[in-house]
Parts: C-alpha cells; sequence; structure tokens
C-alpha cells in the first residue's frame, strides 16, 4: 500500500508557497504563486482575501495533487501572514481587504489611545508586549472609527489562516499564539480573551 501524503500551504505578503510530503516527510512537491499587495494610502497595506488567500490557495493545491499520483491525502494545513484583520459578516464573507500586519500603519493615534485608556505597564503585564502597528486592537478602534459600517456589520474577525479554515471547514477558529497578537484583547496569563478590555476597545 502505498504511503500516504500530506499538503502544506502558507501565504506569504508577496507570494504564496506550498509542499506535498510522504507521512515520513519525503518531499515530492513544492508549488509557489507571486500576487498582488495593495496600497490604497500612505500607511495602509492590504490583501483581498479571495483574490490572493484563497486564489493562491486553490492554484497551489491544484498543481501539487497531481504529483501525489493517488496517493491518499492524509491531511492538510494552512498558515500565512499575521496578525491580520479581516472583518467578516456571520457567513464568514469578508467586508473589506484585509488590513495587514505591522507594515501597515494607519492606527498610529489608535495605538497612543488605547495605550493612555488601558496604560503601558498594564498592556505590557496582560498582553506580554506593548501596542505597536503589529496589534490588531488599534486597527479594530480604527476600523470602528473611520469605517462604522463595516463595523456594524461584522461578527467575525479573521486572520489569513482562520479565513481558509472557515472556507475549507466552516469552523471559526483562531490559535492562540495568533489570538496573542491581537492586543490589548488577549489576555497571555490566562490564555483567553481579555473581555472586559475588548468591550472597551471599539
Amino acid at each position: 500500500m502505498a504511503e500516504g501524503v500530506l499538503i502544506g500551504v502558507d501565504i506569504g505578503t508577496s507570494s504564496s508557497k506550498g509542499v506535498l510530503v510522504t507521512t515520513s516527510g519525503r518531499i515530492l512537491a513544492r508549488a509557489s504563486r507571486p500576487h498582488e499587495t495593495s496600497y490604497p494610502h500612505p500607511g495602509w497595506v492590504e490583501h483581498d482575501a479571495e483574490a490572493v488567500w484563497w486564489a493562491d490557495f486553490l492554484a497551489i493545491v491544484g498543481e501539487l495533487v497531481p504529483a501525489a499520483e493517488g496517493r491518499s491525502i492524509e491531511g492538510l494545513a494552512v498558515s500565512g501572514i499575521g496578525p491580520v484583520l479581516l472583518p467578516a459578516d456571520d457567513e464568514g464573507t469578508p467586508l473589506r481587504p484585509a488590513i495587514l500586519y505591522g507594515v501597515d500603519t494607519r492606527a498610529t493615534a489608535e495605538i497612543a489611545e488605547l495605550t493612555e485608556e488601558f496604560g503601558a505597564d498594564e498592556i505590557l503585564a496582560r498582553g506580554g508586549s506593548a501596542l505597536s502597528s503589529q496589534a490588531v486592537g488599534p486597527k479594530v478602534r480604527w476600523l470602528a472609527k473611520h469605517e462604522p459600517d463595516v463595523y456594524r456589520r461584522t461578527e467575525k474577525l479573521l486572520m489569513c489562516s482562520s479565513y481558509l479554515v472557515h472556507r475549507l471547514t466552516g469552523q471559526y477558529v483562531l490559535d492562540h499564539h495568533s489570538a496573542s497578537q491581537c492586543d490589548p484583547l488577549y489576555d497571555l496569563g490566562a490564555r483567553d480573551w481579555a473581555r472586559d478590555w475588548a468591550e472597551r476597545v471599539a
């Protein structure tokens, strides 16, 4: 009986890549795909989740599967850039392009506001890092202030990997490492959302 295979796909800032390996770790095929990153305003860096993340995923998997040559596909893993902010409706449909990680600096004012409101020391003690352009929380406040219609319609906040998982399985999940980059929305010690702070962010 032929050894099974695994597929891994990673979505990056300017390109995506994938690999097909046997369950014992032997690489059978690789695939990559460049994509566009959008800069609609100074300091803004965005991806269209459908046209970039999902299209790349489909193209890469479509290239890798034939290389399995009939072997059973035992598992699929996805990863991607983060932390990013992708507001979506209850069905997981994106409501705007994803706001990327620290390279997107639109929420500078919101970083200062939230640091003042919660306290720099308190944020560091609870979340493990100071607020910066890498943090998701200030971008959530930016969204509420500058795109209130989108914010009102938002039911899910997705990252790249969680968007792909939702498209593939219908499940709304986020790993703890990605959640920990959502300062000040995450309590590192409790390994859970800082719900009292989250209610005040927007």
